[in-house]
């Protein structure tokens, strides 16, 4: 049997291929039809501000997430701790929420909002992929991790 080694990058190449291919073709479209695409029923200030928020909130999650798994998959070790103690997939988490939803209100662009959706419905498609290696892996630790720990969506009760 073929050996399958966890990388940094896990699924998300394969999640955020299609995503950035939307983007991309949905951000022409808007450039074309600015009137029919574009968010204008607030000052563009205030899309700026959100987005601009959501942006930084992702970067941060995505940047503290990513030293985190470097450092464990370098150790060869399941990551738990931090970002990785409310969802057990917080880079895909910061993406989805955070980066793609900021870069849609950022730009005004309503039509970006379905990078989002598609990255999700991609990350659901995937994700068996990437936790099939994580249980050959760590195996009962890493299923009790996944019992305990959200996949994509933290839980906000448990946060507050």
């Amino acid at each position: 049997m073929e050996e399958r080694k966890m990388t940094v990058f896990g699924v998300g190449l394969k999640i955020f291929r299609p995503t950035i291919i939307y983007g991309l073709a949905a951000l022409i479209i808007t450039l074309i039809f600015p009137r029919i695409f574009l968010m204008t029923f607030l000052p563009s200030a205030a899309f700026n501000i959100m987005g601009g928020m959501l942006l930084g909130i992702g970067i941060a999650f995505l940047f503290i997430s990513g030293v985190a798994v470097k450092k464990a998959v370098a150790e060869e070790r399941l990551e738990t701790t931090g970002t990785f103690s409310i969802v057990r997939n917080p880079l895909y988490f910061a993406w989805i929420a955070f980066i793609l939803t900021g870069s849609a209100l950022a730009t005004q662009a309503w039509l970006l909002f379905g990078m989002s959706a598609i990255a999700y419905y991609k990350f659901l498609h995937h994700i068996p992929e990437e936790e099939s290696m994580l249980e050959e892996t760590f195996g009962k630790e890493y299923l009790e991790y996944k019992k305990r720990v959200p996949s994509i969506v933290p839980n906000l009760k448990e946060l507050l």
